[in-house]
């Protein structure tokens, strides 16, 4: 099934929103200040860099594919640079001109993360900052989407690049002090409500590759769950992060 990012873009902000520990993290990693210069790749409607402005006001560049994303973003953060272009090659982007590149739920849909580690280490500065939070294998195993919409498995792990392989990837194209981890989020107590209006509306991608009679069966599987327990989703972000 296709998924249409200009389509979505319509309903995007209503089902997705930027994760303030996520950002915070990034500015402690990056040590942005308003002398840095900082680049999104897949920065869909501009929520992350809208607040990473907000605090820190470096100069901000976001970069997608859709333009109905960048439709959005343009309305939402009219302080940044958003360039319409492709996250492998990074053509429209300058050399040795960031302190921080990053990418939030973004990598899996990148066909070759070897090239484009490539060409995020021409754009970044002299120990610049690669963030890329993404969820690894055993986390999807794991998700809520995973235990009420099933179908969503094995397409997901087929996407999903796990830790490992971004890591190599990175040791190939000779980034430093790459590390790994989990940022704990925190609870989110009202997650089943939420994850229906997701899925009805096809808010995360996963949602686009499975039938309309899987989305059906998972929304009847969480209201049975919310009869008798709230669904609560604890919120943890996995993430990879490298030097140049």
């Amino acid at each position: 099934m296709n998924y249409n990012y200009n389509e979505i873009s319509k309903i995007y902000d209503a089902v997705r929103e930027a994760d303030l520990k996520a950002v915070k993290f990034m500015i402690e990693k990056a040590q942005l200040s308003k002398e840095s210069r900082v680049l999104e790749i897949g920065c869909g409607t501009a929520n992350y860099l809208k607040i990473i402005y907000d605090i820190t006001k470096p100069e901000v560049w976001g970069l997608d594919r859709s333009k109905g994303m960048l439709s959005r973003a343009r309305e939402k953060c009219k302080d940044a640079v958003l360039v319409e272009g492709d996250a492998i090659e990074l053509l429209e982007i300058p050399d040795s001109a960031f302190d921080l590149v990053y990418m939030v739920d973004v990598i899996h849909h990148i066909k070759d993360i070897e090239k484009m580690f490539k060409n995020i280490k021409r754009v970044l500065k002299e120990n610049g900052k690669l963030v890329v939070f993404s969820d690894d294998h055993e986390h999807i195993r794991n998700r809520l989407t995973t235990k009420y919409f099933p179908e969503t498995l094995e397409g997901e792990l087929r996407r999903y690049q796990d830790t490992p392989e971004i890591k190599d990837a990175l040791l190939r194209n000779y980034y430093n002090e790459i590390d790994n981890g989990i940022l704990e989020i925190g609870e989110d107590l009202d997650y089943g409500s939420r994850l229906i209006e997701i899925a009805s509306k096809k808010g995360y991608s996963m949602f686009g590759m499975i039938s309309e009679g899987a989305i059906e069966a998972g929304i009847e599987r969480i209201k049975s769950d919310m009869l008798k327990h709230p669904v609560v989703y604890k919120q943890r972000a996995p993430y990879v992060i490298a030097v140049k």
